[in-house]
């Protein structure tokens, strides 16, 4: 019997327009080489406070949307999120998601977030020049912050930092600049699992 597959959700940020079409969608092409299975999960452009106050329905559509997704794969799907789509899957593995991995590219979440206690393993990936997630660590009772500048800090062994913009080879310095066609052949294949 051979090993099934995992099914991999992509979550876009809040401010985009094209459901994810230009950024998590892209690492589509890269989470399918690896003979895994892509699931884009599209909310739609909600504006900063759509985000604010409406990431737990969201969360919660996310959550009925994996249990629900009844395709023979390994039930222990991964998750894939850029900017606020990281603090939905964030709520997601909270309310009980079954994701066995994270993958945050400059999440919109608190720097010492951790996931469910579910989820084995979190990969962030970061950039210190990101100016999108700084003004985050200001907004009082949210579960947004600046880890997508500082990646995270704390001590749980399941958190695995990648600094993308001084570690590497090339450089990805903005919130969302590692989705250019300059980057992503690089990037990618080092973000999807």
């Amino acid at each position: 019997m051979t090993a099934t597959r995992p099914k991999v959700w992509l979550i876009h940020g809040f401010n985009v327009s094209d459901s994810g079409a230009g950024t998590t969608d892209r690492l589509n092409k890269y989470v399918s080489s690896r003979g895994n299975h892509a699931r884009e999960f599209d909310y739609g452009w909600i504006g900063l406070l759509g985000a604010r106050f409406g990431n737990r329905r969201i969360a919660t559509r996310l959550v009925d949307a994996v249990l629900t997704d009844d395709e023979e794969l390994d039930p222990r799907p991964i998750g894939i999120g850029h900017s606020n789509g990281c603090a939905i899957l964030h709520m997601a593995s909270h309310m009980g998601a079954p994701f066995k991995k994270l993958i945050y590219i400059n999440p919109a979440l608190n720097k010492d977030a951790v996931p469910g206690k579910q989820v084995e393993e979190v990969h962030i990936w970061h950039s210190p020049s990101d100016k999108a997630v700084r003004f985050a660590r200001f907004l009082p009772w949210h579960t947004w912050g600046e880890m997508g500048a500082t990646g995270y800090r704390g001590d749980d062994m399941r958190m695995h930092n990648h600094d993308k913009e001084r570690d590497y080879r090339l450089s990805s310095k903005t919130h969302s600049d590692v989705f250019h066609e300059s980057l992503l052949d690089f990037f990618g294949p080092l973000i999807a699992p």
